[in-house]
């Protein structure tokens, strides 16, 4: 496998693409806004994303939501118009459980492979070549193409069937969101009844509270810095598919649920393109209490 083909150069899709590149691929890029698809330097930008179909023999999306993949998927100059035996179908972005089946449905009637292999790792690990992949499908499609995995990630994990990519990945960002909130509340809590932040820090990042989350989204938080890794909104559309799926499955997350309210109460507060760790926000406003570093002594 020599040809790669990727739809989709924006906050994630630009680093996975510019890795292929440097790991000696031939890069074949489409993006809605043509500017960011130029940017990927040493790829080849493409018109549509039907073309990646006879330039490239796996080819992955990396978009924003359902909406963002259907376009470039189905649309009239879409990749399922061109697509055939000869490729290999690779989802990254995080989409829907039942719109992944959609796809996974319309690859098997052409005879076409299909993997759903969201990724984790943020734009640092976009950049640093080290996601990792949860993925649907069959482990011999991953095989094949594992040269172009591997130049974009460190870890691989086979999660079941079609689908079932995308359902590992729903449940892990919820559960991040859910930590991200409870040690932000550990945080504030201990803030408000006067213990310094840097003795917080030395207590809960040394005991059972630790947690990875925290531990990369804190350090910008404590100096104000939301620059967006993964966008707040993002995250709000995943805890939406979030909710989609607990009302399928008849579940009660009580937890989950209530996070849930918080990440759009989040959005419906914050109109800037900040990182979701601007949840932050919606806590220190409603206790009157600010993380950041002058609560250190």
């Amino acid at each position: 496998m020599e040809r790669v083909g990727f739809a989709g150069t924006g906050t994630m899709g630009f680093g996975m693409s510019a890795n292929l590149v440097k790991a000696g691929f031939k890069v074949f890029v489409y993006n809605r806004t043509r500017a960011k698809a130029q940017a990927v330097a040493g790829a080849t930008v493409v018109n549509t994303p039907s073309e990646l179909c006879d330039k490239a023999e796996v080819i992955f999306t990396c978009v924003s939501n359902d909406a963002a993949l259907r376009d470039v998927l189905f649309s009239a100059n879409g990749i399922i118009s061109a697509v055939s035996q000869k490729n290999i179908l690779v989802d990254s972005s995080t989409t829907s459980v039942d719109f992944t089946a959609e796809i996974a449905g319309k690859c098997r009637e052409k005879g076409v492979e299909f993997l759903d292999a969201p990724v984790t790792g943020s734009k640092k690990g976009a950049e640093e070549g080290t996601l990792m992949f949860m993925f649907g499908g069959g482990k011999d499609a991953f095989e094949k193409c594992r040269p172009a995995f591997e130049a974009m990630g460190k870890r691989f994990v086979h999660c079941g069937p079609n689908t079932y990519g995308q359902r590992m990945k729903i449940a892990l960002n919820t559960t991040m969101a859910m930590l991200l909130e409870g040690y932000l509340e550990g945080v504030v809590f201990a803030l408000k009844n006067g213990v310094p932040l840097d003795a917080i820090h030395e207590v809960l990042d040394n005991s059972g509270a630790k947690c990875g989350v925290a531990s990369a989204k804190m350090p910008a938080i404590i100096v104000r810095s939301f620059e967006p890794h993964f966008l707040l909104e993002l995250m709000n559309k995943d805890m939406k598919l979030a909710e989609s799926e607990i009302k399928r499955l008849g579940l009660q997350l009580p937890l989950a649920q209530e996070v849930i309210k918080i990440l759009q109460q989040s959005v419906d507060g914050n109109p800037g393109k900040e990182d979701w760790s601007a949840i932050t926000k919606l806590l220190e406003g409603r206790n009157n209490v600010k993380i950041d570093s002058h609560a250190s002594s």
